[in-house]
């Protein structure tokens, strides 16, 4: 089966409403959205900032967030889950999404040492014997305007959506 039928039974299981409550569910989406517009605002100013002070670092790794909010599950408050389906990407885009989900899962949410491949070092007999820690920098960071592109392509994929959940919001109501 094509990447585009389960793509477009996850909306159908979401638009059918299994295991959904419509209220919780059309605010997912829209906060989604929200989520989605905010990381897209901030890369489009990060593209015309020059990088390396500490409030651009700050913005990038919010534009990642930002942009994995959709796609990891949000509970309510008696624990229902709530994710979006990740958008049919081409090879290129699929890594991409990938990337900036471990980022923010290994780095960015909480810090997974196995990613550091952090060591630490002591000497007793050193003049100062204090432990020092030595750790990989993380390299090939995404691209902003990488970023930007992808957010653009997964606004282009669920907007379209937009009246579905509208509608199917009407009719419940």
């Amino acid at each position: 089966m094509s990447p585009l039928f389960f793509y477009k039974t996850a909306w159908l299981r979401i638009l059918s409403g299994v295991n959904m409550d419509i209220d919780k569910e059309y605010i997912h989406y829209q906060e989604s959205i929200t989520s989605l517009t905010r990381a897209w605002r901030t890369a489009c100013e990060l593209e015309n900032t020059p990088p390396g002070s500490a409030i651009w670092s700050a913005a990038y790794r919010m534009v990642l967030i930002e942009y994995c909010k959709p796609f990891k599950y949000s509970f309510d408050e008696v624990k229902k889950r709530y994710k979006l389906p990740a958008p049919r990407f081409d090879e290129e885009k699929k890594i991409l999404h990938e990337k900036i989900e471990n980022l923010r899962d290994q780095v960015l949410a909480h810090c997974d040492i196995s990613v550091l491949e952090a060591k630490v070092y002591y000497n007793p007999e050193a003049k100062f014997p204090v432990p020092l820690i030595c750790q990989n920098n993380l390299t090939g960071l995404p691209n902003i305007t990488e970023i930007r592109e992808l957010i653009e392509y997964v606004l282009d994929e669920i907007y379209p959506e937009q009246e579905r959940y509208n509608q199917r919001y009407a009719d419940s109501h």
